[in-house]
């Protein structure tokens, strides 16, 4: 009986294999309901999908606002914009927080990323003749300009929110959206270029409406009213807000002073919005931000440095600041001084956490910065912050991480039911020829053989990540059939452990060979005929077909992907699969050798639950090794020894591929259909958090685009 029970769910069997898969897709389903539950707050926020075209080119993004909403309300709005070489997925986490709070939110694939296209030419006249992912909002303001047509949205109170990229396409948006000029800047201009009053450069200081009523006779002052009234309007309902994660903008100028004119006198002002940086104490690129020497000119603070965690309301006309108390000490809701600053779009604060870059979008603490900060400037939380009725969710209350944990369980149970997928479909008559047969061996593993095998697997793994995050720049020349920004970082670390994989594989070659026993590596059936490879191929493009026909029930049914954190798996256009293959086809030759090295020494002797496990952990422990030394060092020394950036991705990607090499073989006896599967993973994966964003080169719309909509 125990036998019958042991029996009843596994890959040795086509039943058990069947019984596998339905039970892998029932408990996706349940994830992406928990999850769907989560980013709606149980029900309570109302997320749709969203097109919008304003100028020949999509633009993919999630819109969130309270169920039950209408056009009676007026809710304060914040767009939220991703950082390079990821999709807006990175930041959902701030959308639901944000969302939870009564914020109206539109998290945004910029252009060329995730699901959105790239117009011939963006709001900067950045498009087909001179493409560039910088100096340009890159959709932002577009976005902006969708969200100011919704009737449900205050029009006086939005906000942006980005990280790295993300941000600097946010400060874009804002220095063309909120221009230099103060309100009262504009309204002694008016004065100036309508009605011909000359100002000294003491007078274009002191108040329009006083000097209007001083120098105009009736009707010329009845008529000033009503282009003031035109003007407030105009400049209140422009970005109030900015909230910059891992990113210093005063590093491309994008937000510095800059020289305008008032009534003829040249002067500097600072960017009319207010603006909030929140970084990591460990952060590769922008860790001292408040350090920078150009923040004490901008934020008038003379030869002092802006104080960490201090709201500051800087005066351009005077050039001096105010310091008006601590970022959690004070709050609009009874300091009537940060609330003018905040109407006035002069504030200033700088918040750093222990965090890196790319830790700053996965971070409970940069989240609640980020709350904290939104909620003070757009004075709201579940209600006007002023109002006394009004009960504020806590800044620190925050779930996305359950919603995050649940994307990354369901992406693994994607990949499960690959694999039970493929205990199914080899056990018919068709896709029999995959199996390789019964292996040649059943010796016992020499055991120190075994264990020395698995050190130097960890030794290759850690040597390999540090390289790649250390050693090598982006410097790698534009591959046009490759042209997938990124590709080459992920690439580098498969070349290298397939490197180290061909050394250890060299070495038991050696031996094999001088003891008179190669049977190990006949076990691995690399040599199969071209028919069964061919049809290993065909298998492997169906159980992907299956893997991206699951994603989009899940996308159907709850707007969820498959996810955790950098590693993800998630929908993509049609004219995307072209790449899918040509990567696949790079790829594939070394996920052969570390299919190879990793197949090479099976423990008969143990479980084979335990043997998988014990294999999983040998070639992942490299990676995750490196990223604990690194943590430890920066913790203790304040710098990073190793950069994170490249890290973050593999900690999860590479055991979810160790493991498929291993169960794939389990199934066929060769290691073709893993390196098959992992590559195509692999390759959907880089894919699919990049889009269009590739080496700087403009990628225009397909025809499948056109044709399918997908």
């Amino acid at each position: 009986m125990a036998n019958q029970k042991k029996s009843y769910f596994t890959l040795d069997t086509r039943q058990g294999s069947v019984r596998l898969f339905v039970l892998f897709l029932a408990l996706l389903l349940v994830c992406g309901l928990g999850a769907r539950l989560i980013s709606s707050a149980g029900t309570s926020v109302k997320i749709s999908r969203v097109t919008l075209d304003a100028r020949g080119g999509t633009i993919d993004a999630d819109l969130y606002y309270p169920a039950g909403t209408s056009d009676s309300d007026q809710l304060p709005a914040v767009l939220v914009g991703h950082g390079g070489g990821v999709g807006n997925g990175v930041v959902k986490g701030f959308a639901e927080e944000l969302a939870r709070r009564g914020f109206v939110v539109l998290n945004v694939n910029a252009y060329g990323m995730g699901l959105s296209e790239n117009p011939p030419s963006d709001e900067a006249g950045i498009g087909v003749e001179v493409y560039q992912r910088v100096g340009t909002p890159h959709g932002m303001l577009d976005a902006v300009e969708f969200v100011r047509t919704l009737k449900f949205v205050d029009q006086t109170r939005i906000g942006m929110v980005g990280h790295s990229l993300g941000s600097i396409r946010n400060s874009f948006a804002a220095m063309l959206d909120c221009g230099y000029l103060t309100l009262n800047d504009r309204l002694i201009n008016i004065l100036y270029e309508t009605f011909g009053q000359s100002f000294t450069r003491e007078e274009i200081t002191q108040d329009a409406d006083t000097l209007a009523a001083q120098r105009l006779n009736a009707d010329q002052f009845a008529y000033y009213e009503s282009l003031r009234e035109e003007c407030a309007q105009e400049y209140n309902t422009r970005i109030r807000s900015l909230c910059l994660l891992g990113y210093d903008p005063n590093d491309d100028q994008t937000l510095q002073m800059v020289t305008v004119e008032v009534a003829g006198h040249e002067v500097s002002r600072n960017c009319q919005v207010n603006v909030g940086v929140v970084t990591g104490q460990y952060d590769e690129l922008y860790g001292g931000f408040y350090l920078n020497e150009a923040n004490k000119t901008n934020w008038h603070t003379g030869a002092e440095s802006p104080q960490l965690e201090t709201w500051y309301s800087i005066d351009d006309v005077t050039q001096t600041c105010t310091a008006l108390g601590q970022f959690y000490g004070v709050s609009v809701a009874n300091d009537q001084t940060l609330l003018d600053a905040a109407d006035q779009r002069t504030i200033r604060v700088c918040v750093q956490n222990p965090e890196t870059h790319s830790k700053n979008f996965f971070s409970r603490a940069s989240t609640t910065d980020m709350i904290h900060y939104m909620e003070e400037t757009l004075n709201y939380n579940r209600g006007d912050l002023t109002d006394a009725s009004t009960v504020p969710l806590d800044a620190f209350n925050t779930v996305f991480m359950w919603r995050e944990l649940l994307n990354g369980i369901a992406m693994v149970l994607m990949v499960c039911a690959l694999i039970a997928a493929a205990g199914v479909l080899v056990r018919g008559e068709f896709f029999a020829a995959c199996v390789a047969g019964p292996a040649t061996s059943t010796a016992p593993v020499n055991k120190k053989e075994y264990w020395l095998f698995g050190a130097l697997s960890v030794v290759i793994g850690f040597a390999s990540i540090w390289t790649v995050n250390n050693l090598f720049v982006p410097s790698l020349p534009f591959i046009s059939v490759l042209p997938i920004q990124t590709w080459w970082l992920t690439a580098l670390l498969i070349v290298l452990l397939a490197a180290g994989s061909a050394i250890l594989l060299l070495l038991l070659w050696l031996k094999g060979k001088k003891s008179g026993d190669l049977s190990g590596f006949k076990r691995l059936n690399l040599l199969m005929k071209a028919g069964s490879v061919g049809k290993t191929v065909l298998l492997a493009v169906i159980l992907l077909a299956v893997g991206y026909t699951t994603l989009m029930v899940t996308e159907y049914l709850f707007n969820e992907d498959y996810r955790l954190w950098m590693a993800v798996l998630t929908e993509m256009k049609v004219e995307y699969w072209q790449y899918i293959w040509r990567y696949t086809l790079v790829l594939l030759p070394f996920f052969l050798l570390i299919g190879a090295s990793t197949n090479y020494l099976l423990r008969r002797d143990l479980p084979t639950w335990a043997d998988t496990l014990i294999t999983v952990v040998m070639n992942s422990a490299g990676v995750w090794l490196c990223c604990l030394v690194n943590y430890l060092i920066m913790v203790n020394t304040g710098a990073a020894w190793s950069s994170f950036i490249s890290t973050y991705s593999v900690l999860f990607l590479v055991p979810i591929t160790v493991y498929v090499t291993r169960k794939m073989f389990s199934v066929t006896n060769s290691i073709w259909l893993g390196a098959l599967i992992n590559s195509m993973l692999i390759s959907w994966s880089m894919i699919s958090a990049n889009g269009y964003d590739i080496n700087m080169v403009f990628i225009s719309q397909n025809w499948l685009s056109t044709l399918f909509n997908i």
